[in-house]
This record gives C-alpha cells, structure tokens and sequence, in this order.
C-alpha cells in the first residue's frame, strides 16, 4: 500500500490543502514529502491528520486497497489450522513444509519464518507423551523462544506483532505471557484504534486472563480488569460486543472461585451457559461445563496446580 499516494488522494477529494492540514510537530514540508513517498510519518501525526480529514483507519486502509490478507492468516485459513487443536496432523506438516519453502524462496518475510516455528512448536506439543505442561515442554520453548525475543524488542506493536502474540501465547510460560500482554496493551495503542483490532485487544487481554488463571492469580485478575477497562470504553453503537461481555462474565466466576468465593463463582459463571444454550452453542455449553466443574472440584480439593491451563485460538 502506498501510504502517501492514498493520503494525498483523500485531501484532495476533500478540496483541502497541505496548508489546511498543518500544525505543531507536522510541517507542510514533512506532509508533501510523505505524500510523495520521500519520508515516513509517525503512527501518531498520521493518526491526527487522518482525524482532521474527518478519515477513520479502516477507511484510510480500505481505500488504500489494504486487506487482511496477510500471510500468517492466508496460510492458516489455506491449512486449516485455526482452531487451536489441529487434529489433522497431515495438514500442520503440510503448514510448516509450505513455509519452510517459502522463506527458501524468499517468499512470506518474517511471517513465514513465525508460521514455520508456531507449526514446529505445535507438533512438539502433540508429540509428547509425559504429562509436562505446554511450556515445559523443551521443543516448545525452543520454537517460542524466537518469537518472544522479538516481541519485547518491539517498540510498537502493529498487526504483525500481534499475530505473532496470538499464535505464540500458547507456548509462552506464565512469566513471559504476562510481560508481553502488558506490552500488547500498551504497545499497540495506536493500532487498536481501528475498531476490529480493539476486539482483538480485548481478545489478547481474555487469552492471557487464561493462560494465567491456575499458575499466577493476581496476573490473571490484572488481564480480566484490563479486558474490562478496553470493553467499558468501546463504542457501543458501531461494534457489538455481546460475546466479550458474555465472556467476561464467565472469566469473572472462575477468577471468584479460585480465589476462594466458590459457590458464588460458580453460580455467577454458570449463568453464562443459559446464553450458550439460548443461541444453540453446543460446543461451547459442553466446553464451559467441564471447565466449571473442573475449576471448582480442583479449589474445593486444593489441587488447582493439577488443571492444564485453557486456551482458545483468536486467529
């Protein structure tokens, strides 16, 4: 996408002048160069100018012939290997031979180097027969290690940095899964401002809320408040966020019955499931079942240390 070519079409069609859109920290000079593709502009001063022409993100990217089609998602959805149990092993070795020929033929950038370790890293996990969690698992830390060391060096997150969170956050130990969705949420401000990443934010923020909930108790309870804080300031009219809500709620009973309020967690998480039931979501009824009463036989027990952590694929 040219970015500067694309900015320029939308002043133009809106009859405005570089003039019209100068201000501090952003000089006629620095706007007609990046529209003539000299120079880059910050995340930023681009966000400001964008919202003075009266242009959202998604409008910006659509018109500039931006799709979602970026590598990691095409290879996943062309593999069939979305739903974070990829049974169908023929598939997972055909993801990673595809992607270990494209980064030999210089194709898919540093996207087909991740999908390459994100399928390796899966098929270590299905491979092991002791009883280890995930990220004890040493094929596992091998092919995540990469991944991390590239997210904390990131100094902005934008869509490929939280692909690479979503894909990876399944290997991550709780300590590194914790540090790096803080980074998620602060790093990718600007980027979530585009309505669809913002549920992908609060997505990023539910995952680490499980990843976390039976090894690290306060860092779980600090992702579900972070899920609520990005909902409690979504707009409500454009996007609808029913199923987080929905969610949220769920996260809330379980987080009450590990930290001791258990017949009152239990109630408030099972009240989700009429809703599931309500709109025929059999899988997820089954699902939210077995965790329910896992959760609360594993507090009441004293045994919570036993419980595998949950997790649930975004892409």
């Amino acid at each position: 996408m040219n970015y500067g070519a694309t900015f320029k079409s939308l002043r133009e069609d809106k009859g405005l002048k570089i003039v019209d859109l100068e201000q501090p920290r952003i000089s006629r000079s620095l706007i007609g160069k990046f529209e003539k593709g000299h120079t880059r502009i910050s995340a930023d001063r681009l966000d400001k100018l964008l919202s003075d022409m009266g242009v959202s993100h998604d409008e910006f990217l659509f018109l500039g012939g931006e799709t979602n089609n970026n590598y990691i998602y095409m290879l996943l959805r062309e593999m069939g290997v979305q739903s974070g149990k990829p049974q169908e092993k023929k598939q997972l070795e055909a993801m990673i031979l595809k992607a270990t020929n494209d980064m030999r033929q210089g194709r898919g950038g540093i996207s087909a180097r991740f999908i390459r370790d994100f399928g390796l890293m899966i098929q270590g996990a299905l491979a092991e027969e002791e009883n280890l969690q995930i990220y004890d698992i040493d094929i596992v830390k091998k092919h995540v290690r990469p991944a991390v060391n590239f997210l904390k060096q990131a100094e902005t997150w934008g869509q490929i940095e939280l692909d690479i969170f979503t894909l990876f956050y399944f290997g991550m130990s709780p300590s590194d899964l914790l540090i790096l969705s803080r980074l998620a949420i602060k790093r990718a401000k600007f980027y979530t401002q585009l309505r669809t990443e913002k549920k992908r934010l609060v997505d990023i923020a539910y995952t680490a809320f499980n990843g976390l909930l039976f090894v690290d108790l306060k860092g779980a309870a600090e992702m579900l408040t972070l899920s609520e804080q990005i909902l409690s300031d979504a707009d409500q009219f454009i996007l609808d966020w029913t199923g987080e809500r929905i969610r949220l709620k769920f996260g809330k009973g379980l987080l009450m019955m590990m930290q001791g309020s258990v017949e009152e967690g239990y109630q408030l998480a099972h009240s989700v499931l009429t809703v599931y039931e309500i709109t025929d979501q059999k899988d997820k009824v089954k699902y939210s079942k077995e965790v329910i009463e896992k959760t609360r036989d594993a507090v009441l027990s004293g045994e919570t240390q036993k419980i595998p952590r949950t997790y649930s694929m975004l892409l």
